[in-house]
């Protein structure tokens, strides 16, 4: 149990030599979900776009690769920007990305700034007041859209790191709910599920703000 809620620790806030191997791991378990997510998000030059949680900056990166756009990219952990900031060096020289240490709780954006979002695998620590929720929906301009990611909860459920109580679980209802509660019209919301690896059914959920 001690070893589950270390991990579970590191995904939640990531540090040290502990984190950057974390972020690396989840790099690798994230490929599928992320290139599906920015898929669905498409990027577009001349877009301002937050990588909300952007962990080592993977995401980023590959957003980047599609499209000239502005990157926003915040995490709470020092160790993520750290890595973020290694990865994405030669395009920050160039004002294409800003790098932000700050939880996405009080993100550092002006309110109708955003024009498009991600939440790759943060979901899972929003409190239940929705705050982060209705800060990304705060950020976004008027007709703006975010899609996130959670694996379903039924996945989940079968990894001893989520019993240590750090990790909220959600199913496709609890999701929309969720985002719902946030701020987001349930009607401009599209939920879609398919299987990101054997047996670990993904939730990709596109919001438009109003």
């Amino acid at each position: 149990m001690r070893l589950s809620r270390s991990l579970a620790r590191q995904l939640a806030d990531p540090t040290g030599i502990a984190g950057t191997l974390c972020g690396a791991a989840m790099d690798l378990a994230n490929r599928v979900p992320m290139q599906k997510a920015i898929d669905i998000l498409a990027p577009l030059s001349g877009e301002t776009v937050l990588d909300a949680g952007c962990g080592t900056g993977a995401a980023s990166a590959e957003m980047l690769r599609r499209a000239d756009c502005r990157i926003v990219a915040v995490d709470q952990s020092a160790t993520m920007i750290h890595r973020a900031r290694a990865r994405l060096a030669r395009r920050d020289r160039h004002g294409v990305v800003d790098l932000h240490r700050a939880k996405l709780e009080s993100l550092p954006c002006r309110p109708g700034s955003i024009d498009a979002a991600l939440a790759l695998n943060i979901l899972y620590f929003c409190e239940p007041d929705g705050g982060m929720i209705a800060a990304l929906r705060e950020a976004l301009r008027p007709g703006g859209r975010l899609v996130c990611y959670v694996t379903d909860r039924h996945a989940m459920e079968r990894w001893s790191f989520t019993r240590a109580g750090l990790h909220r679980l959600y199913d496709g209802n609890q999701l929309v709910a969720a985002l719902a509660g946030g701020g987001f019209d349930p009607a401009n919301i599209t939920l879609d599920t398919r299987w990101v690896a054997p047996g670990v059914r993904g939730l990709f959920a596109l919001a438009h703000a109003g």
